[in-house]
């Protein structure tokens, strides 16, 4: 009997303590809930107060340099300065020689146009060097390195012409091309007793050129002062100028290559290997080597 009623108040205590406990969790739910459900009230006026403050920049520390990033890279426009003044330079001599030797440029336009007037300028012109002649060469000299370096910067703009002194290296291989082209012939004339056929031939050459030297100056003003999508237009004229001046040179020459094969077969193909063919190959390797 004692046993039963041990056992029924053990019971009674544990289903107590378990009450006690339900009660004591759902307590803290309660609490936990209205902590949670309470209204959070924002103070905008101090938040931009505070957005103000920390977006304040002095005047005495803040910069007024730009800003450049390590992705930014400058860009530099290339300085022309001396292009121009070497054209400008060409168009003072050209006109000076118009106004000073007007009879050399009529006598140039005459033989030019008709070969039996070179043909007879050359029986009566003396042989030394006149100004006017060596300031036309070298007007030739300086338009064909301008054109070739301008033609060679479109094709290949990461060369070494970019660079302004290039065009002084251009105008040092024209030039020892020119007169070595001239002098070898000379050294020919002589050697073979082909003196007079030989300067006719370098008179009419030395005629054409200096024509071509004249007529590529408008061409390099245009190159100079024009953007890039007109490009293919002036270079097309300026190849229009040239193959007719290599044109005219062809017919002209032939006259005289007829003269110097009937007196030697030998002594012309000597002459053609050496003196046409070897300066060309050997002008396009040096110019390949030192400019691009």
């Amino acid at each position: 009997m004692r046993v039963i009623i041990f056992i029924l108040l053990l019971v009674c205590s544990v289903r107590l303590q378990a009450q006690e406990d339900m009660l004591t969790i759902a307590q803290d739910s309660l609490a936990a809930l209205d902590s949670t459900t309470q209204v959070i009230v924002i103070d905008t006026a101090a938040v931009q107060h505070a957005d103000s403050v920390s977006a304040y920049t002095s005047s005495l520390t803040a910069s007024t340099k730009p800003l450049y990033y390590d992705i930014e890279q400058e860009q530099r426009m290339p300085d022309n300065t001396f292009m121009f003044l070497l054209l400008v330079a060409l168009l003072i001599v050209l006109t000076t020689l118009k106004l000073a030797f007007s009879n050399d440029f009529t006598d140039l336009f005459r033989s030019v146009a008709s070969s039996n007037i070179a043909s007879q300028i050359v029986r009566t012109s003396r042989e030394d060097l006149s100004l006017s002649s060596f300031l036309m060469n070298g007007i030739f000299v300086v338009s064909m390195s301008i054109f070739t370096r301008f033609v060679l910067l479109h094709f290949y703009p990461y060369s070494a012409l970019s660079d302004n002194f290039s065009i002084v290296k251009l105008i040092i291989l024209f030039t020892f091309f020119f007169v070595g082209k001239f002098s070898l012939l000379r050294y020919i004339g002589n050697l073979f007793e082909l003196r007079a056929s030989v300067d006719e031939y370098l008179f009419n050459l030395s005629a054409i050129v200096r024509t071509i030297g004249i007529a590529m100056i408008p061409i390099l003003f245009m190159l100079y002062a024009s953007s890039e999508k007109y490009f293919l237009f002036i270079f097309i004229a300026s190849l229009v100028i040239l193959s007719a001046g290599v044109v005219m040179i062809v017919i002209r020459g032939l006259s005289t290559s007829y003269k110097v094969m009937y007196s030697s077969v030998y002594h012309f193909l000597i002459y053609i290997c050496v003196g046409e063919i070897l300066p060309v190959f050997l002008f396009i390797k040096l110019l390949t080597k030192t400019a691009i």
